[in-house]
């Protein structure tokens, strides 16, 4: 199957904005997934790190991720209703490892977690964030 045949209700489909992270899926089992980013010399801010933002960005898409991998119909719709950010650590050009789950999910709204980490293991940060699932 090509990449032009792919769609959003297809656990393999990454949207234009996960292409652009890098972004490498690992694993996914209903309600969990696992995934690398890779940041690019275009990631990094003035301090020489990854700007916040892409960090912020790829934490969302391991929440949203595991709890796309949870709906009973494919391709339902889902959005972040909201996300907080912790940052713990710096990182600088490379890969990214990450994990994402649900911590709850009810008919219309979930519940969501995630943590990215250096290859070397060093938290760089954790996300929880709420989705509204459905129109």
């Amino acid at each position: 199957m090509s990449d032009s045949e792919l769609r959003p209700e297809d656990q393999t489909w990454e949207s234009p904005a996960a292409v652009t992270l890098g972004k490498k899926v690992i694993s996914v089992e209903p309600g969990r997934v696992k995934a690398s980013y890779y940041a690019g010399e275009n990631f990094i801010n003035r301090g020489g790190r990854i700007y916040g933002g892409f960090i912020a960005a790829m934490l969302d898409g391991l929440c949203g991720h595991a709890v796309r991998s949870t709906h009973e119909v494919p391709g339902t719709p889902q959005v972040t209703l909201e996300m907080k950010t912790s940052f713990l650590g710096a990182a600088g050009i490379g890969e990214l490892h990450g994990e994402g789950w649900v911590r709850h999910r009810g008919k219309s709204i979930a519940f969501a977690e995630a943590e990215l980490f250096t290859p070397e293991g060093t938290l760089v940060a954790r996300a929880s964030a709420t989705f509204k699932i459905g129109k």
